[in-house]
């Protein structure tokens, strides 16, 4: 037999659900960057958002959803790599399945740089995808404690250097205090000493409010701007993500996720071969630890009007990662025991076409951002309030339901899934 994607007997229904679910969540979080600058979608400080339904739009979408939904999708995608060489392999011909998981990953990649470079957005996951698959590979014949331990460690590495990282500003500004403690009358500075205190200037100049709304007016003018305009402003940003930010955060953000999903399919969890007792377990302990740290941050960030340096002060270690996986096996939890309970099972069916055609619906979501919100198409980039943003975003959920609920009426599977399988596997294949 030739290697062949799933048919529609072997797909799994929690996971195409679970993934249509994560799919559409991913827009709540992407939908501010759509139509925002990326400092304003950040910080509340550029439009004064601290009172009103724009501050309750941030809390409500921050405390729950912020983080997860990324994870889920990561999660995800890691499950996929063992379901398809399971399929591929199940006479351990591993260098067949080799051949086919790497075409198509290489596949994948040149989707996501169409996504990033020729439908301009710079937060493309494809491409990041792409990348940190090609380590997973050796890792889906790990034992699941296995998996687990290298998620653990490289998630306490993680922590480790980001608390690292976001504590640099309070030690400029500690050397900055020392050379200004200098009596110059007595002591003149050395060059470095000089150097420190433009540092420390510099700093406290760019991350100024008035530093920070110059930057959105030039991003807004841009992006509003001809196609051309918007082509260079938003590629230069995405070599910048696609480049030193991936290596830096992007790509443990992604693989340590991935490397827990495969653990979890290893287990029976995303299938939903576990106890309704077991999703519900795992639901109350995930947002029992996820969402009073998201509080905590989050007050700490409006308490200090979003200043790095004294958000620092008071929330030293980086927490982030440990919170977003605990709200993510708090989502997957819930999500799972209403799926075994039955409930909703008409939204839980919209959801798995929505899954089925993840690929497609996640490119048409970004076409029809970019179109809606950049100057080439309807020009309302940084022209909406905050919660005005979501109501697009319900827009653009309805055209993904509806889409993928006519089209699998006549079609096997997406039209963008088609082609990539098409490539990966080097023959045409069946669609109707």
């Amino acid at each position: 037999m030739q290697p062949a994607p799933a048919s529609a007997s072997e797909r799994i229904g929690a996971l195409d659900a679970l993934r249509g679910f994560a799919l559409l969540g991913i827009l709540l979080m992407n939908i501010p960057f759509f139509g925002l600058p990326y400092q304003t979608a950040e910080d509340l400080t550029i439009r004064d958002e601290f009172s009103g339904v724009d501050h309750w739009t941030w809390w409500i979408v921050n405390l729950f959803f912020e983080g997860s939904m990324r994870g889920l999708f990561s999660v995800l995608f890691g499950a996929g790599v063992v379901l398809l060489i399971s399929r591929l392999a199940p006479r351990n011909d591993t260098v067949s399945a080799a051949d086919i998981y790497y075409r198509r990953l290489i596949w994948l990649l040149l989707f996501g740089l169409f996504d990033a470079y020729v439908l301009m957005w710079p937060g493309d996951i494809l491409y990041r995808y792409a990348i940190a698959g090609l380590f997973l590979f050796p890792l889906r014949v790990l034992k699941p404690a296995q998996l687990f331990a290298i998620a653990g460690t490289l998630l306490v590495l993680m922590s480790a250097k980001y608390s690292y990282d976001r504590t640099e500003p309070l030690r400029l500004r500690d050397r900055a205090g020392v050379v200004n403690a200098i009596d110059t009358t007595l002591t003149p500075l050395t060059e470095a000493q000089q150097g420190t205190l433009q540092e420390w200037q510099a700093f406290q100049e760019q991350t100024s409010v008035e530093a920070k709304r110059a930057v959105v007016a030039e991003s807004a003018s841009k992006t509003k701007g001809p196609l051309p305009v918007v082509f260079a402003h938003h590629a230069g940003f995405t070599v910048w993500l696609q480049s030193s930010e991936y290596y830096r955060h992007g790509f443990l953000d992604a693989f340590v996720f991935m490397v827990i999903g495969i653990g979890l399919y290893h287990l029976g969890i995303l299938q939903g071969r576990r106890r309704k007792r077991f999703y519900l377990l795992l639901a109350l302990v995930g947002y029992a630890l996820s969402l009073p740290i998201t509080y905590w941050m989050m007050r700490t960030q409006v308490d200090t009007r979003f200043d790095p340096v004294a958000f620092a002060e008071r929330f030293p270690i980086h927490v982030y990662d440990l919170r977003r996986l605990a709200l993510t096996l708090g989502h997957l939890g819930m999500f799972m025991l209403v799926f075994k309970l039955g409930w909703f099972a008409w939204v839980q069916g919209l959801f798995a076409k929505v899954g089925r055609m993840a690929f497609s619906n996640y490119l048409l979501q970004n076409v029809l951002g970019s179109v809606i919100f950049f100057g080439y198409g309807f020009d309302l980039f940084n022209e909406l309030p905050r919660h005005e943003l979501y109501v697009v975003m319900a827009g653009i959920w309805l055209v993904n339901i509806v889409f993928s609920v006519l089209w699998l009426r006549h079609f096997r599977m997406g039209p963008l899934e088609w082609a990539w399988r098409s490539l990966t596997y080097w023959r045409r294949l069946p669609i109707r």
